[in-house]
């Protein structure tokens, strides 16, 4: 018995609520519409203030964490063994570059950059002709 009457208690709210007739914002004071949108107001000018101070503390923190990354790695330059690693590195750099040089040498093939550098020079000289061309046609 108890279960059939919160049944039809629960279908009775369920129509009452769909029913499109009975609206709070029908029934509600004027005051109350204007309290509500004094509130609404307040609440997104503080969420703009949020916004303002999230974006504000983000700039900060990136900057703090961007000078104790640089404070950090000039420390690291400090150590010797860091320092040491530094220099093989770049004596790597100029052996394998150098051993490149070798191979496109023996090979007989131009590097990249000078490929690139002959393009221009022969986009010059294109230039040059075709101005040349120009005037003996004129």
């Amino acid at each position: 018995m108890a279960t059939t009457k919160t049944k039809k208690a629960a279908s009775n709210k369920k129509t009452a609520s769909k029913n499109p007739e009975w609206d709070w914002e029908d029934f509600r004071p004027e005051w109350a519409n204007e309290g509500i949108e004094r509130i609404t107001t307040e609440l997104e000018k503080w969420n703009d203030k949020l916004q303002i101070r999230s974006g504000q503390f983000r700039k900060e923190s990136q900057n703090r964490i961007e000078k104790g990354v640089q404070q950090i790695q000039d420390e690291l330059r400090k150590v010797p063994a860091i320092r040491r690693a530094e220099e093989l590195r770049t004596e790597i750099e100029k052996n394998i570059d150098a051993g490149v040089d070798r191979v496109y040498a023996r090979l007989k093939l131009a590097r990249l950059d000078e490929v690139k550098k002959l393009e221009r020079k022969i986009t010059q000289l294109n230039k040059k002709l075709s101005a040349l061309e120009k005037q003996w046609a004129a």
